[in-house]
């Protein structure tokens, strides 16, 4: 056992061993909110889907030879940094782009590959780029380079989310780990955690300075367009929020293990991790204070009621 781990273990209430474990309710606090639960348990029927189904079978899967990561393509002129900087500044592909993890693994009937993800998302790309011509620019090979190297980085960022979806789950059996398309693009929220006293907010990015710097703009960022083309602006919240970084370097280290160059958290530096956030109040909120929750699902149902008025 790490002398880190002993030193956590300092507290009593973090000692998985000492802990009463009490079923949660049958109706999760989160599922009270009608909006969030619905894609809630969308999400949950998407995870239910996939063939893999636990954390060693999802890596076993991983380390076959087509899962290898693919190296980020390079910018080598002018042009392409200037696109590249272009994409980074577009802050959504559209609705089919949000979902094109899950629709493409519910396609393949299987995770799909990095370079299977990048193809997909070039098309969706591509379209969208053609339908509303961010910044005034046109579609073209240096502009493709740099989507496919954010298409890299999704797949990546999608590939630990999953992972470490399953290893919370597998860790605390007794908590609830939930996410869904608004908790993603409206809050902001990688995962949601809820233990036996408390809700966490997680975001899950790569340790490093552009990865932290893109995190806190995103706090400022999120909205969603109604059916008649308004943009609703949502106002994210993240205080009391948690990081969770794996490293940028394709070496272990103490938080971060490699799967053929793809990073997955190790379990026992992220179970060392939650019970720290678990034990201290001021990260996450109590299981009856549903500010935020609340927030969103009303955000939710104005959207909702824009829609109604529309069909009526």
């Amino acid at each position: 056992m790490s002398n880190k781990r002993n030193t956590i273990l300092q507290y009593p209430r973090i000692d998985r061993g000492s802990l009463t474990m009490t079923c949660l309710p049958a109706v999760s606090p989160i599922l009270q909110y009608p909006r969030i639960g619905r894609g809630v348990l969308a999400d949950n029927k998407w995870q239910e889907s996939l063939s893999v189904k636990t954390v060693a079978q999802l890596e076993e899967l991983l380390q076959s030879p087509q899962y290898a990561a693919v190296q980020r393509l390079d910018y080598e002129t002018k042009a392409e940094r200037k696109a590249a900087a272009t994409v980074e500044r577009v802050t959504g592909f559209g609705t089919n782009m949000a979902n094109a993890f899950e629709v493409l693994s519910e396609q393949l009937q299987t995770i799909p590959t990095q370079e299977q993800f990048n193809d997909y998302c070039l098309q969706l790309a591509e379209q969208f780029w053609a339908e509303s011509s961010p910044e005034g620019t046109s579609w073209n090979h240096s502009i493709e380079k740099a989507v496919t190297n954010r298409n890299y980085r999704c797949w990546i960022a999608q590939i630990n989310e999953l992972h470490c979806s399953l290893l919370i789950q597998e860790l605390f059996p007794y908590w609830t780990v939930v996410n869904s398309n608004d908790i993603d693009l409206l809050m902001g929220v990688d995962l949601i955690v809820e233990t036996e006293q408390k809700r966490l907010y997680l975001h899950i990015f790569k340790d490093s300075k552009y990865s932290f710097l893109a995190f806190r703009k995103k706090e400022q960022r999120g909205g969603r367009k109604d059916c008649n083309g308004i943009f609703h602006k949502y106002a994210r919240d993240f205080t009391g929020d948690k990081a969770l970084m794996y490293s940028a370097r394709n070496v272990d280290t103490e938080s971060t293990k490699f799967v053929n160059g793809i990073p997955l958290f190790k379990g026992e530096w992220l179970e060392n991790q939650l019970l720290t956030f678990d034990y201290f109040e001021q990260f996450g909120e109590p299981l009856k204070s549903g500010d935020k929750l609340q927030y969103l699902d009303n955000f939710l149902a104005e959207l909702d009621s824009v829609e109604k008025e529309e069909t009526v």
